[in-house]
């Protein structure tokens, strides 16, 4: 009786675990740059951040302003101190040694994001007699520079670039599509969080 409950339950941790994987955040950092940032303790052992962080959104207002409202969730939902920075405060200004720590966390994460946005567009050339036409449809993403700095001495520990980018349906609102892009990013930073 004993064995049977044993394989049962072991049954369902390998469904529960393959479920799990099907259903998780795609990994858009990859496994050498995640096995970098887990080498630095930017959570505790119950899981809580040690970092407070900062946001620079380089794009047009709309999806910048998405980009703002998943971070600012984020942070709220797992107690982050954050702030939003000009879309230069970063890049090129990664030595932060006179910089005044914004928490008493040990660790700033600064990121430095330009939402992509394409409109789907329709193309029609005329060659003599011959019409040609084609569809490009829309494409939504993003490129981003993930800064992690000790805020002890201000030196910066890691530089980590990453990207995505995904074609949209037809007539389908980009920001459905920017706000799930987020969300991976996120949920590579933070496995222990999952949206609502």
């Amino acid at each position: 009786m004993r064995m049977k409950t044993f394989a049962g339950m072991l049954a369902g941790l390998l469904a529960a675990t393959t479920l799990q994987g099907c259903a998780g955040t795609a990994q858009i950092i990859s496994v050498a740059q995640q096995q970098s940032l887990q080498s630095l303790p930017l959570f505790r052992k119950d899981g809580s951040p040690r970092f407070s962080l900062e946001l620079a959104c380089n794009g047009e207002f709309v999806a910048c302003n998405t980009t703002q409202h998943a971070f600012e969730r984020w942070a709220s939902a797992r107690g982050i101190d954050m702030q939003m920075v000009p879309a230069d405060a970063i890049s090129g200004h990664t030595d932060r040694r006179d910089a005044k720590p914004a928490s008493s966390a040990p660790y700033r994460l600064a990121i430095e994001i330009a939402p992509l946005v394409v409109s789907s567009y329709n193309k029609v050339s005329i060659k003599g007699d011959d019409f040609q036409g084609g569809y490009t449809p829309p494409k939504v993403g993003y490129r981003a520079t993930l800064y992690v700095f000790d805020v002890a001495n201000g030196m910066q520990l890691r530089e980590i670039p990453f990207h995505d980018e995904d074609v949209a349906k037809f007539k389908t609102d980009a920001n459905v599509y920017l706000r799930a892009e987020l969300a991976d990013v996120i949920g590579n930073l933070d496995p222990r969080y999952r949206f609502r």
